[in-house]
């Protein structure tokens, strides 16, 4: 059962978790300064392998804000294979996410999260850092998938994200529990948006060597950091524990025991729709992200510039509702099912308004509005946490980030079926009604997801069985 804990405690949690935060804002830094510049860069050598080396000065030109139509002409005649090239990157990135969740968010209860924080920043370190040196070298833009591999064998990014969360869940009390993953959550949003704003800037004036240079260093200093002031967290986690046992079957069968498994005591009906609600909320923001694009060229003939700009007035929104929220509902004592259903309200009428938009500002009147629909995940992630055993937080809270991956395999294809078939000027917009019809459902869920919570209130935890 999840442990209240002492002051004490709790004020080392807090403490703890500023440090940790600051170095999961290192890493989804080091991930959004270089991804865009990664991109550019395979791009690039596409279009040396496809052009030859004689046309290296049009090749570079074409990635600049001022190039020439010819220039343009070159890199739309390399992005095709480029753009091969980088699917398959994804596909190895995700697939290796979702196979290695499966297995280290359950071993992660008997093991440990500090391994999981180390082990993922060291596979960044070194992807970064082989990055560093290929760019150097005129090598095939194929050898650019290599650093991916030990980038994410390690767990990735979802591992230490994963892990960051257990370690709050192991360390604080269920009260402060919400506004630290809410601060999670901002810290996560506030790397992204330095790494964007920051990575093309850095690019124009120092090359690609010293852009992939400084997201290596930005990940070893977080795993330094890590290293030397975290201390390990769940119960239990000995040397012994940590070296065997990876990848048994048995860690299969705790995680599907661990959600399925009727017992006493257990918030099976809770977990269940908790998920439900996180799943299909990420499944609406990854969809309309998917579209995003599309649809501000197609109704408002925006550029890519003109939306970079208002996704990053929407991020930085994001930051600002998860602090202000977090601390409302810590210092007044809120519901975790209360602020979700804010955040899911306030999703739902931004999405009427990208329905009916059909001038520049209603989009910034959009984000805004929806600013506090980046609550919704955190708080999620709480109720989860207080729904299980201590012993089954890393379990559950790891098949909830492997549904959050594959939620978009579902939602994009949909979302851009209907988009495809109902164009703009279509008034109003119906794939943006259909996600207001989804957030409308997930608020019913939430208000009896706190009817669950207040029945099953006084009932006792009683550990999944597990066999030895």
């Amino acid at each position: 059962m999840p442990v209240e804990g002492g002051s004490k405690k709790a004020t080392k949690g807090r403490g703890r978790f500023l440090i940790l935060g600051c170095s999961v804002a290192l890493l989804t830094f080091s991930q959004s300064f270089t991804g865009i510049i990664l991109t550019d860069l395979i791009v690039y050598r596409t279009c040396l392998i496809s052009l030859g080396t004689n046309h290296t000065y049009d090749c570079s030109m074409a990635h600049t804000n001022d190039s020439s139509i010819k220039e343009r002409l070159l890199e739309a005649e390399a992005e095709p294979l480029a753009s091969m090239i980088v699917m398959v990157k994804t596909l190895i990135e995700s697939i290796l996410s979702a196979v290695l969740s499966l297995f280290l968010g359950p071993w992660s209860d008997r093991g440990g999260r500090k391994p999981l924080l180390l082990g993922g920043l060291t596979g960044f370190t070194l992807m970064f850092g082989l990055l560093s040196l290929l760019c150097s070298w005129d090598v095939s833009p194929w050898y650019l998938i290599i650093p991916s591999i030990p980038g994410y064998i390690l767990g990735g990014s979802g591992t230490v994200i994963l892990a960051a969360m257990c370690y709050i869940s192991d360390t604080t009390a269920e009260k402060d529990r919400t506004m630290l993953m809410a601060w999670l959550q901002a810290s996560i949003f506030g790397g992204v948006v330095l790494g964007v704003f920051g990575g093309p800037i850095i690019f124009q004036n120092c090359g690609y060597t010293t852009v992939f240079s400084i997201g290596a260093m930005c990940c070893a200093s977080a795993l330094l950091i890590i290293y030397f002031t975290i201390p390990e967290s769940a119960k239990g986690a000995t040397e012994k524990s940590q070296m065997h046992g990876l990848f048994e079957i048995a860690l299969l069968k705790k995680l599907a025991t661990s959600i399925i498994v009727k017992r006493y005591g257990f918030h099976r009906p809770v977990v269940w729709l908790v998920m439900f609600i996180f799943t299909t909320c990420a499944m609406i923001i990854a969809a309309e992200t998917s579209i995003g694009f599309l649809f501000v060229k197609a109704r408002l003939g925006w550029d890519v510039a003109q939306y970079s700009y208002v996704s990053g007035v929407g991020l930085l929104l994001n930051i600002t509702a998860l602090f202000g929220v977090s601390l409302l509902g810590h210092s007044a004592g809120s519901a975790d099912t209360l602020l979700a259903v804010v955040g899911l309200t306030s999703g739902l009428i931004g999405s009427i308004v990208k329905a009916f938009a059909t001038k520049a500002w209603h989009m910034y009147f959009s984000v805004s509005i929806a600013m506090f629909g980046g609550i919704v995940a955190p708080v999620m992630r709480s109720i989860l946490s207080k729904s299980v055993p201590a012993e089954d937080i890393g379990t559950v809270l790891s098949l909830a980030g492997l549904l959050e991956v594959m939620s978009p395999l579902a939602g994009a294809p949909l979302f851009t079926l209907i988009f495809s078939n109902y164009l703009p000027p279509i008034y109003p917009t119906p794939v943006f009604l259909l996600s207001t019809s989804l957030f409308a459902l997930l608020i019913v869920c939430t208000v009896y997801t706190e009817v669950l919570i207040r029945r099953f209130r006084k009932l006792v935890y009683i550990a999944a069985p597990q066999k030895e």
